[in-house]
């Protein structure tokens, strides 16, 4: 029985070299994308935040700098970024879509202000208890 070969497959003997994927930068725009990364930075500093970025694994927010750089920030980590992609992927993102509230909707800026009161974690390191061996 022969198996069916349908077009733009290639096949063993062939050869044409296969495609390979190429990911490339995905942006989105807005502050629920950027806000699971990284901070508010206040008014007037050297970051400005735009939103999201990500290719393959590398994920973070999108950021621009006081000279014009993006910028990928994980935390406080920056990592520079080819400004000619990522303007690319900017004039091609989205805006951020939040189906859980809509526009003027009431509950949206009270989880925004309880979320700003809420004190940070309390971080509690043990010490690590040591099983003793039994003397044979």
């Amino acid at each position: 029985m022969q198996a069916q070969l349908y077009p733009g497959t290639a096949t063993s003997d062939s050869s044409s070299p296969r495609k390979t994927f190429k990911p490339t930068w995905r942006v989105v725009l807005g502050r629920a994308a950027w806000s699971r990364y990284t901070y508010e930075r206040p008014e007037g500093g050297d970051l400005k935040l735009l939103g999201s970025v990500s290719k393959g694994l590398q994920v973070g927010a999108l950021a621009m700098t006081d000279a014009g750089e993006y910028v990928q920030v994980v935390g406080d980590h920056l990592t520079p970024l080819k400004t000619k992609d990522i303007a690319k992927a900017v004039a091609n993102a989205p805006k951020e879509f939040s189906p859980r509230f809509s526009r003027g909707d009431s509950r949206e800026s009270l989880w925004k202000e309880t979320r700003k009161d809420t004190p940070p974690p309390v971080v509690i390191v043990k010490k690590r208890r040591l099983v003793p061996v039994p003397a044979s």
